[in-house]
């Protein structure tokens, strides 16, 4: 199972210890910044769930929008600026500002999912400022919990973001398969979906693991 978590994570991050947090000595499948972006994501999901906001197909307002994408601007800085030299990143760093640009996506994945451009769409996934605060606060008890040693808190963490990024995978190509082929067979486009997403994932993790091997 560890393997399986690991192989699945290699397909969309590096996995360089230098830039992974470790738990008992143990390192997590995703670095810094991409157990930031998914675990983000998870949580993302879960508060708007909690809310009841899972049929939501509002688009956000143009303030709220704005204030998203300036949510997104450190991970991009903090990318940058230390890829070109100008300073130097740790993961703590990486792991915030992936956060604070994951946990926004379920908003746009949900009105992907959920838009009907024939009818009206009056039900809010985000409705106002509180909402955008409680989604960052959440960031707080997940740093706390993630300086835990202990191999529960291993296989939380790196279960739920190797989780989530499958299930990020699978919504994406079901979102694209449903506006294609306009099918209302949803389990089976579902069905689809996690073959095409299982199959996308082991080959990037191959090419990840036989081909970028030498820059690690």
């Amino acid at each position: 199972m560890m393997k399986l978590i690991y192989f699945m994570g290699r397909s969309v991050c590096h996995q360089i210890p230098e830039r992974s947090f470790f738990i008992l000595n143990k390192q997590l499948p995703l670095c810094a910044r991409c157990t930031g972006i998914y675990m983000g994501v998870f949580l993302g999901f879960l508060y708007l769930f909690l809310r009841k906001r899972w049929k939501g197909n509002k688009p956000p307002s143009l303030k709220i929008l704005l204030s998203i994408i300036f949510c997104w601007i450190p991970i991009i800085i903090d990318g940058v600026t230390s890829y070109i030299g100008l300073r130097e990143s740790n993961n703590m760093i990486r792991l915030i500002t992936g956060f604070l640009f994951g946990v926004f996506w379920p908003v746009f994945i949900l009105l992907l999912k959920n838009y009907q451009v024939t009818k009206k769409n009056s039900l809010d996934i985000i409705k106002d400022y509180q909402d955008l605060i409680f989604m960052i606060c959440i960031l707080i008890p997940f740093t706390g919990i993630l300086s835990v040693q202990s191999v529960l808190i291993w296989w939380m963490i790196s279960g739920i973001t190797v989780g989530t990024l499958m299930y990020v995978y699978v919504q994406m190509i079901f979102i694209l398969i449903k506006n294609l082929f306009f099918s209302s067979y949803i389990k089976l486009l579902y069905f689809i979906a996690f073959i095409i997403s299982a199959m996308i994932m082991s080959g990037l993790s191959w090419m990840n693991h036989h081909l970028l091997a030498q820059y690690r």
